[in-house]
């Protein structure tokens, strides 16, 4: 322990007399632990924290994926649920969800909330106790039961004052009024925001109830003791496959997967977290070779007082653990400040993104476990190499060679493969970064098929109170001829969904003539629509005619399809006057095409084009639609007006959505900026790290070669000979390290495809913009320590030797 204490004084002393040294790795430290510290406490709350329910591992999803793309969840459908309910042996307990959002009538003005419509087992498998009352049983479950609701703990304080005398209190959501029951505490899976939970049977409409080729439910499931996934996979395979032969219009291309319920809920997120991590730890691996590169160069230049200390008794061992005494002083130094940094960088980084699973992230002693383990795995990777090589210092040359003690090859070496592993490590994130630039900017140019400049946009939704379709329809034309009348306004229009609304529903398609087994097509989406709606969205009808007033209920139906399901199903035909059905074969009535238009990617700029099917809104009739308003006036102005105008026309009527159509767009690629501004700072960190190391490597070496350069000056070489041999010994590792990282980046590319769109993995122009890049920033590095050589004179470069 004396020794311990001798060592670290020492260790503090040597490195206060280095404030600049101290400062830049302390920094370096700090920075790269403080971003892996922040990364890991997201990727710990989302991926890997257990989820906050007993025997957390024995919660299951269990659904149908399909067999092609295993990210596409379809859950399953209500009649194939309880079959499986009825037949499985591997589970305790199994239930159904679907999410719902509906209209809160309370207050002033009518509002949005969400939340999950159940069956009973749902509680008694997260086993979730309620803060009040009760939570839905089986017997809510019955026809005759009264319509009961279980609140969000938050939802109940923030719409209902905490009220303890809530049970028993009515709540009236669209066209049900409920019960209160309980309270349930925290967020469930699934349940966006949880702000209520009822029971599905009594809110699910008949038509899903009796088709089985609908699927419109998630299901979980908790184990049976010592039953594994594996197992229940193997048993709910089988049972599937004799509900598809007893049932074959549920038959898909899809699979059967059961998955741990904590990754079924952070699914989405996992390949950018993961990919967010790896970024992160080769940031901490670039810092530790750029500190171990620095710590090699003061141990050069620390040869004479090591010898001095080797002479006066002091051996190898106990230089080695000095020299990694000041290492362990800058780790711990770094990994506090590291350790605070992180826990202010796990704040912001959430506010990239909206999503709200990573807006309320805890910092515990896991993630501090991580930053103490992070502090000293640094200290081992950037100490262990240079205390060693330090301690090989001989006495004698030491003592002879003053300050160019201990520079020898072997040091030389180790410092250059140094360097050419930050390079290449920074060309693997860089390489990364530039593939998301890449697709950022090739969303950005994609062509959304219609026009989003000057167009705002809101949701609306009719109170229950209209009960004739003849009443829906007069209010929506009210609608539309009063809000033609504001200033600047220039087309005005409804639908059920206007375009990037991040999903569409679909339905199987059966055309006419052309005999299919169910599902054999492929599915088709479907928009409700006002007439004069692809004018006023800029969306050209590229044969055949718009909707009129006449396409109402009293005519046959009709139907206007898109480009790419007119060239798929008709190929070099006109399909117009063909007719199809959207949905189920056995219910959906026949559609009479009438016109084909352009195709729009509705469901978001980076996803597939579907096939779209436009139906008009005379036809089949909602409460909710949104209205778009193409305007020449200012945006904010236009929709105070707008919200305005239509509650003067329907005091009841529920506003909610209100945004700019660009700013939807914004806001549908948020995930991929968020993916895009980490990874490229951590890109450009690296950048920085590897040029200062390449830096300090070169400026190293010059120095080394100061009587070289002087001689070969007096013996009249040129300025730029010597600026060329300083900048080519730099180049030279930067061109190796390149080398090796567009080998490891081709290797690794796949680990970030899912992020991609349109780009692909191992793209050439990305990996030979990225080398140039770096090529670039090397010959910035070396071009300071190469000038320097070149001011070299001879006299002085002699008589310093």
């Amino acid at each position: 322990m004396r020794l311990f204490a001798q060592d670290f004084r020492f260790a503090l002393r040597m490195l206060v007399k280095t404030p600049g040294f101290t400062t830049t790795a302390v920094a370096t430290l700090a920075l790269a632990i403080g971003i892996n510290t922040a990364m890991f406490g997201i990727a710990d709350a989302v991926l890997w924290r257990s989820l906050p329910f007993p025997e957390p591992s024995r919660i299951v999803w269990v659904g149908e994926v399909d067999a092609k793309n295993v990210d596409s969840r379809w859950g399953v459908s209500y009649g194939n649920f309880h079959d499986w309910q009825a037949r499985a042996r591997s589970f305790d307990l199994m239930a159904a969800q679907t999410t719902v959002s509906w209209t809160l009538h309370q207050g002033a003005e009518p509002s949005r909330v969400h939340g999950v419509a159940v069956t009973s087992p749902y509680f008694d498998i997260l086993r979730q106790n309620p803060v009040l009352g009760r939570v839905i049983t089986a017997g809510d479950e019955q026809p005759a039961a009264a319509p009961a609701i279980v609140l969000g703990e938050r939802f109940w304080r923030q719409r209902f004052g905490a009220d303890p005398n809530i049970l028993g209190r009515s709540v009236r959501l669209d066209q049900f009024t409920f019960r209160v029951i309980g309270v349930i505490p925290g967020d469930l899976p699934f349940s966006n925001s949880g702000d209520f939970w009822v029971p599905l049977e009594l809110i699910l409409e008949p038509h899903f109830k009796t088709h089985r080729a609908v699927w419109i439910l998630q299901s979980i499931a908790r184990l049976r003791p010592g039953v594994t996934i594996g197992a229940a996979q193997l048993e709910m395979a089988g049972i599937n496959r004799q509900v598809h032969a007893e049932h074959p219009e549920t038959v898909r291309d899809l699979v059967l997967r059961i998955n741990p319920l904590r990754e079924e809920v952070s699914r989405d997120l996992r390949p950018a977290l993961l990919a967010l991590i790896g970024a992160v730890g080769v940031v901490l691996l670039i810092g530790c070779a750029n500190l171990a590169g620095l710590l090699s160069v003061r141990g050069s230049g620390r040869g004479r007082e090591m010898a001095i200390r080797s002479a006066l008794g002091a051996g190898r061992r106990r230089i080695i653990r000095q020299l990694l005494t000041e290492s362990l002083l800058l780790s711990l130094a770094g990994g506090t400040i590291g350790a605070g940094l992180g826990r202010l960088l796990a704040r912001i980084i959430p506010l990239l993104t909206q999503d709200h699973r990573l807006a309320t992230i805890t910092f515990d002693w896991r993630v501090f476990a991580f930053a103490a383990a992070a502090t000293a795995l640094t200290a081992m990777l950037f100490g262990v190499a240079p205390a060693i090589q330090t301690s090989r210092t001989d006495a004698i040359d030491a003592l002879r060679g003053g300050r160019r003690a201990g520079a020898n090859a072997r040091s030389a070496a180790s410092r250059q493969i140094l360097v050419i592993a930050e390079v290449a490590l920074c060309m693997i994130l860089l390489v990364g970064a530039g593939l998301l630039l890449r697709s950022f900017r090739h969303v950005l140019e994609t062509d959304p098929g219609f026009r989003a400049d000057h167009m705002v946009a809101m949701r609306v939704e009719l109170p229950s109170t209209y009960k004739t379709i003849a009443s829906v329809l007069q209010t929506f034309g009210r609608f539309q001829e009063r809000l033609r009348t504001l200033p600047g306004v220039s087309e005005v229009t409804l639908a059920d969904s206007l375009p990037v609304n991040g999903g569409d529903g679909t339905g199987d398609i059966t055309i006419e003539g052309r005999p299919s087994a169910p599902g054999e097509n492929g599915g088709a989406s479907f928009r409700r629509v006002l007439p004069g709606y692809f004018r006023a969205m800029g969306i050209p009808l590229l044969r055949g005619r718009d909707f009129t007033t006449s396409d109402d209920r009293q005519h046959d139906k009709v139907v206007i399809i898109s480009e790419n399901f007119a060239r798929k199903f008709w190929p070099g035909a006109d399909p117009i006057g063909h007719r199809i059905k959207i949905g189920p074969a056995d219910t959906s009535d026949w559609q009479r095409i009438i016109a084909v238009a352009r195709d729009v990617r509705n469901s978001g700029l980076d996803f597939d084009v579907p096939f779209t099917t436009y139906n008009s809104i005379a036809q089949q009739p909602r409460l909710r639609m949104e209205v778009g308003l193409r305007t020449s006036a200012d945006p904010n102005a236009t929709l105070a007006a707008m919200r305005r105008e239509l509650r003067a026309i329907e005091p009841a009527l529920l506003i909610d959505n209100e945004q700019t159509m660009e700013k939807r767009i914004r806001e549908s690629l948020a995930p991929r900026r968020f993916n895009l501004i980490l990874f490229g700072f951590f890109a450009l960190l690296a950048l920085l790290l590897a040029s200062i190391g390449l830096y300090g490597v070169v400026a190293y070496a010059a120095g080394q070669r100061t009587q070289e350069f002087g001689i070969r000056i007096a013996l009249g070489a040129q300025s730029q000979d010597v600026l060329r041999l300083v900048l080519g010994q730099g180049l030279k590792l930067a061109a190796t390290g390149v080398a090796i990282g567009i080998a490891a980046a081709m290797a690794l590319s796949g680990l970030i495809a899912s992020l991609l769109f349109g780009v692909p993995a191992k793209d050439p122009i990305t990996m030979a913009g990225v080398a140039m890049l770096l090529v670039a920033v090397a010959l910035l590095a070396c071009w300071v320590p190469a000038r320097r050589a070149t001011k070299i004179a001879p006299v002085e470069a002699l008589r310093s030797e």
